[in-house]
């Protein structure tokens, strides 16, 4: 069976998830998708996944984007969804109504654990060590399958109507910003503008990707908001969440 691994990850918890799968199927080709990348068709025969961070219960709002790259022809794929510990909400049905736009069906899916973006205390050290010998489990049951057949994720069908539970958490440079436009140049929404490095709210998607690249560390959500962000999250995902796995 041959295989192909797509992921978004702008502070690199998801690709910790896709690094996995791709040792665990050989070595699997990996395609980033953070940053615009190349048309890719994939074929019939080639189980694919799709890996993403789940922000507020959604997929991130440039995998819409990002997507109209790929194209299935009937193509069996797995949508992969990384949270910080709180909850995937209807993110999995999101993702795998969107694939299926793309010419892809889904036949199986999970939900990994891997450390918060805003606030990476939660889900510290995921995926851990029984993390990734259920995902091994699951991936043998994949290379095992003689055949696939659509499976349903799960998840409110009525879910582009519902208000996002992601916090609107917006960085700003500070004066020790040195203007080297790195956080412009990677920003998956681009949503950083000017010489001053302003955050565009409307288009920001407070994934953190600039603050994690900032190597002044200049780049931060303001220390009020940090800390509102942080009592918020305390009460949702101090709890161990485990990985589910649908097939």
């Amino acid at each position: 069976m041959k295989y192909a691994i797509f992921y978004f990850s702008p502070c690199g918890g998801t690709k910790s998830v896709a690094d996995i799968i791709s040792k665990e199927l050989g070595d699997a080709p990996m395609q980033e998708l953070t940053t615009p990348s190349m048309n890719t068709a994939i074929d019939h025969d080639t189980l694919t996944f799709f890996c993403f961070p789940v922000y507020g219960g959604r997929i991130p709002k440039p995998m819409y984007d990002r997507m109209k790259i790929i194209s299935g022809d009937k193509t069996p794929c797995v949508p992969v969804a990384v949270f910080g510990n709180r909850a995937v909400d209807d993110a999995l049905l999101e993702m795998s109504e969107l694939a299926e736009k793309c010419g892809f069906v889904t036949v199986a899916g999970c939900e990994m654990v891997a450390p918060h973006s805003i606030d990476p205390q939660f889900g510290a050290g995921r995926p851990d060590a029984s993390d990734k010998a259920k995902l091994h489990e699951f991936l043998e049951k994949l290379k095992a399958a003689e055949s696939f057949s659509p499976v349903k994720m799960p998840g409110d069908p009525g879910y582009a109507k519902k208000k996002s539970a992601a916090l609107p958490l917006y960085p700003v440079a500070s004066k020790e910003c040195i203007g080297c436009g790195i956080c412009e140049k990677y920003c998956p929404a681009g949503a950083i503008k000017g010489k001053h490095m302003r955050t565009v709210p409307t288009k920001c998607i407070s994934c953190m990707r600039c603050v994690s690249m900032c190597s002044t560390e200049s780049r931060k959500v303001p220390a009020p908001m940090r800390l509102a962000a942080h009592l918020t999250l305390k009460k949702l995902c101090s709890e161990r969440k485990e990985p589910k796995f649908y097939l």
